[in-house]
């Protein structure tokens, strides 16, 4: 089982499009999803990160840190 698990962390990671300090991709930016639970935005509402992009948004620039989480 731990070789089994070593194999999936390994091919994750060779696969992996991002790597720490890479800039999200305009055409990842325009992927919308529903959201299923946050602070700001209700549940249900659709999320884009192109919307929080000062370049195309009309100048109102944000910082983003995203925290991705699965319970498993």
């Amino acid at each position: 089982m731990k070789s089994f698990l070593s194999i999936i962390v390994f091919v994750s990671l060779a696969f992996s499009q991002y790597n720490v300090g890479d800039q999200i991709s305009i055409s990842d930016q325009q992927l919308t999803k529903e959201v299923c639970y946050g602070h700001t935005l209700n549940t249900g509402d659709n999320f884009s990160l192109y919307d929080l992009n000062g370049e195309y948004n009309g100048g109102e620039y944000h910082v983003i840190f995203l925290d991705l989480s699965a319970s498993w």
